[in-house]
């Protein structure tokens, strides 16, 4: 577990949590900031003024910021989770799995 600055103890990190850029990691705090640099990153990419080597550099940082992206929404699929009334009248949480007859009744 991770100490918070308020010293709270947090959720435990993933290997995810650091992108690698360059040779250096690249500190991405959450998900947002990631998504964010991203979408600078593909701004400047189809502006299209760039030398090559720098929009070579962009698009592998891009790549990684996605994968990054991508494992964290597939962890929020994960924990996704609806409460459904049960036979005896108690909401209870279940997984949420799409198309499943998970249509509130």
């Amino acid at each position: 577990m991770f100490e918070s600055p308020e010293g709270n103890s947090g959720p435990e990190k993933s290997p995810t949590d650091a992108v690698e850029t360059e040779g250096s990691p690249l500190a991405i705090k959450d998900f947002e900031e990631a998504l964010n640099r991203l979408e600078e990153i593909v701004r400047r990419l189809e502006a299209g003024d760039l030398p090559l080597e720098d929009a070579m550099r962009l698009f592998e940082e891009g790549m990684k910021l996605s994968a990054y992206c991508g494992s964290k929404l597939d962890e929020a699929d994960r924990r996704v989770e609806i409460l459904v009334r049960n036979s005896r009248g108690r909401l209870e949480a279940k997984p949420f799995t799409p198309g499943e007859g998970n249509d509130h009744e």
